[in-house]
């Protein structure tokens, strides 16, 4: 395989490894009312601005935090590692 040919499944790798980072942590991106209505007892407060205080809530939104971060730098390291190869490919 010729050296031309290797950069595009390089490239094509990346691309997909960030489009399936983004896939993965859509799943646990929560906003935080979203996050109060996943943890909500059914008999807890009436008032929907409480329920993202409870337990379960602030674990949630933890959660989704970090994965935001993740997704951040699985992305950036991502961009990263193709400049090279855009660069040879391109220019």
């Amino acid at each position: 395989m010729n050296e031309f040919i290797a950069d595009w499944f390089t490239l094509i790798g990346q691309v997909m490894t960030l489009i399936g980072a983004g896939v993965a942590a859509k799943g646990v991106i929560l906003k935080r009312d979203d996050a109060g209505h996943l943890a909500v007892s059914r008999i807890a407060s009436g008032d929907p601005s409480q329920w993202a205080d409870l337990p379960l809530a602030k674990s949630l939104l933890r959660s989704s935090a970090l994965a935001k971060w993740g997704l951040i730098f699985v992305a950036a390291g991502t961009a990263m590692q193709a400049v090279p190869v855009v660069f040879r490919l391109f220019c």
